[in-house]
């Protein structure tokens, strides 16, 4: 990208940052909401949205298509607006989010110590940390710079409430999250996007790649795989309102088969994944090129 370019991006997501604060959370969720709409409908994400959609839920008709793709757009720029307030949401967690099975980290964690959380882009994706912290304390968080370098340090900044301990993704990342593991401490990690070095796999009916290094990981230290999701509430006083599930925790198996346990695995996180696509798939990143 060139430096021009990512600077003018930058400025204008930066500006949108400050307006979306400036009027307050719940209307910076609405108004993100709005714009996400307009991109939806002029943007190549929203053609490659449709196409994802098409492909991987062939027997939704084109209106049921249509309706998904419009929420989808409108949750995503929700997503941007609350990020100028998520402070606010991490201050007033215990009101705005509700955790649901708490009890599968318990049952997983009987004495603390180290786990992985896994997820995905799934509601506001960045509350997801918020209810792991809550359950076991400070947690490691994986991340991915984004390509504008404009951007990078000014988006850490903004996870500072709720992101205490940050994982860059990449080779220095990776031995954070041994250090980390080996120190005690859970990881969290959002498992659903394509990663071209990644073990293949087949999600939503097509082949791709996807990452598994939570699996090796877990199989290296012997730990948990707790799946968790985050919602959307329908019965909270507005959209910024959330619940979080928890689910049994995965165990990788110890075999003399490194690859074949770390798939079985992966074929579990992966099922699970489709179960909430289905389950709202509004809800889901589909513009992500996961298919690529």
């Amino acid at each position: 990208m060139k430096p021009i370019i990512s600077f003018f991006q930058a400025l204008l997501a930066k500006t949108l940052f400050f307006a979306y604060r400036l009027v307050g959370l719940r209307a910076g969720s609405y108004l993100g909401g709005r714009l996400g709409n307009l991109a939806g409908k002029i943007t190549p994400d929203g053609r490659r949205a449709a196409d994802n959609l098409a492909k991987a839920m062939p027997h939704l008709s084109a209106s049921e298509q249509e309706e998904i793709l419009r929420a989808c757009f409108d949750q995503i720029g929700r997503v941007f607006g609350e990020m100028a307030h998520m402070p606010k949401i991490a201050r007033e967690a215990e009101s705005r989010l509700i955790i649901e099975g708490a009890e599968h980290v318990k049952a997983a964690l009987p004495e603390g110590g180290p786990a992985i959380f896994i997820g995905g882009h799934f509601a506001n994706w960045e509350v997801v940390m918020l209810g792991i912290q809550r359950l076991v304390g400070d947690t490691g968080a994986l991340y991915r710079e984004p390509k504008n370098i404009y951007m990078r340090k000014w988006l850490l900044t903004q996870r500072e409430a709720f992101m205490p301990i940050k994982i860059p993704a990449g080779p220095e990342g990776s031995r954070e999250l041994l250090k980390t593991l080996k120190g005690g401490t859970p990881v969290a990690l959002l498992i659903d996007q394509a990663l071209r070095q990644g073990d293949p796999i087949t999600f939503m009916g097509r082949e791709t790649r996807a990452p598994s290094a939570a699996m090796k990981l877990a199989r290296r230290f012997d730990i948990p795989v707790i799946p968790t999701v985050v919602r959307r509430r329908h019965d909270g006083p507005d959209k910024t309102h959330f619940v979080q599930h928890f689910f049994p925790a995965l165990h990788v198996g110890q075999s003399d088969d490194t690859n074949a346990d770390v798939d079985a695995a992966m074929r579990q996180a992966y099922d699970l994944f489709e179960q909430w696509i289905e389950q709202r798939p509004a809800e889901w990143l589909w513009p992500y090129n996961r298919w690529k």
